[in-house]
């Protein structure tokens, strides 16, 4: 026996407690003795026994409420409990394993019995050790991933861009809710040249693999602002959205790809004199520009995903962004959130939710669609429904 079990007899009987600790210590248990149920609990407190052999029948504390006293304690291990009894019918059996035994023996006890038992003892307990250790393991894991997952969604978090963004007469904010640690979703808005750029991007997929990808792209465009230069074009003019989105989509389906999925994007620049824009959608949700008035109108054409297929082709979408509108980009984890009767919330409903609150600021604005959104989700209240995708939603405004 490689590890010397302790065993613990609890027996009002002095006789039969020294005669079941003989046995036992001859056969290589280490063995202690308690009167009734009472002092062993004590002594359980103090020494970490791996078995529990007691009488049904004692005073002070007896062996069926002794059982439930140790289930309703945690020892850091677990317990293998034996109780001997003369009862021998249905109901009191059990009586005894609700209360937590493991296992019966009729007294006076045979010793080959006896033994068979606390070798069964053994081997569970063996397989409890092994099990409580591998859970051990997989806690330091799982807490080693979550820490990670925070340094990654604060790593992403800080591609974002700043919250109540201006440049001169041009506003901006957003409101970002993901589904999990990290996000698919990634978008930004940024000077360039004159004008105002602006990408939004929805990863297929959930988790990690679809948060790497969407920093991926974002790298894509910074290093076509300051690295490669790829956002203009050869007279140093701003380039076509769909030429770049063009571009990408050549790299994202090459064979020397870094990463290989596909998403949906929307990329745009706007003039920030005149507030002519030009944009470009693939495969995204179409954005829509409200107006002081409340007239909603859509801007897109369509178009399929980038990295899908390499000979594709995308266009332009051009618009002017007026005084007191707002370009409003988002992601499909708003229109196709499902409420409590599974109905989703749709383009048509967020239009309209955003055009009925045109006169609130657009912090204050966000603000309500995201405690809207998730009140959508849940309606009782409660947070037993998360949000299935990522929840991004981006307003560029111009103001007077």
């Amino acid at each position: 026996m490689t590890e010397r079990k302790q065993v613990l007899i609890v027996d009002d009987s002095l006789i039969y407690r020294r005669l079941l600790a003989n046995l036992l210590a001859q056969w290589g248990y280490g063995v202690s003795e308690a009167e009734n149920g009472e002092e062993a609990l004590a002594m359980m407190a103090q020494t970490p026994f791996s078995m529990v052999i007691s009488d049904w029948e004692m005073p002070v504390m007896d062996g069926l409420a002794l059982c439930r006293a140790i289930r309703n304690i945690e020892f850091g291990h677990y317990v293998y409990l034996i109780l001997l009894t003369a009862r021998e019918s249905a109901d009191d059996l059990t009586e005894g394993f609700e209360a937590g035994v493991d296992d019966f023996l009729s007294k006076p006890v045979n010793q080959s019995e006896l033994r068979a038992r606390l070798h069964a003892g053994s081997r569970i307990l063996a397989l409890e050790a092994s099990l409580a250790a591998h859970n051990n393991r997989l806690t330091q894991a799982l807490s080693q991933i979550e820490q990670d997952l925070q340094v990654a969604a604060r790593l992403q978090r800080a591609v974002l861009p700043a919250h109540q963004l201006r440049y001169e007469a041009w506003f901006a904010d957003w409101l970002f809710l993901p589904s999990a640690w990290v996000s698919g979703d990634i978008f930004n808005i940024f000077p360039l040249d004159g004008h105002l750029g602006f990408y939004f991007v929805d990863v297929a997929g959930h988790g990690v693999g679809a948060a790497m990808m969407s920093l991926a792209v974002a790298r894509q465009f910074l290093h076509g602002r300051v690295v490669e230069r790829f956002l203009f074009d050869e007279q140093g003019g701003v380039a076509s959205p769909a030429d770049v989105v063009q571009m990408l989509n050549t790299r994202f389906c090459s064979e020397d790809a870094e990463v290989v999925s596909y998403f949906t994007l929307i990329y745009g620049v706007i003039d920030r004199q005149t507030g002519c824009g030009t944009l470009c959608q693939a495969g995204h949700p179409t954005p829509f520009i409200v107006s002081p008035d409340g007239r909603v109108r859509q801007m897109g054409n369509g178009g399929a995903p980038v990295g899908l297929l390499a000979e594709m082709c995308w266009e332009d979408t051009h618009f002017t962004l007026h005084e007191g509108e707002r370009l409003c980009l988002f992601s499909d984890g708003i229109t196709e959130c499902e409420g409590a009767d599974e109905e989703q919330f749709g383009d048509q409903r967020l239009q309209q939710w955003i055009t009925q609150r045109r006169d609130h600021d657009i912090e204050t604005l966000l603000t309500l669609f995201g405690e809207h959104l998730t009140q959508w989700r849940n309606p009782d209240g409660g947070r037993d429904r998360t949000m299935t995708d990522d929840v991004s939603l981006l307003i560029i405004e111009r103001r007077g």
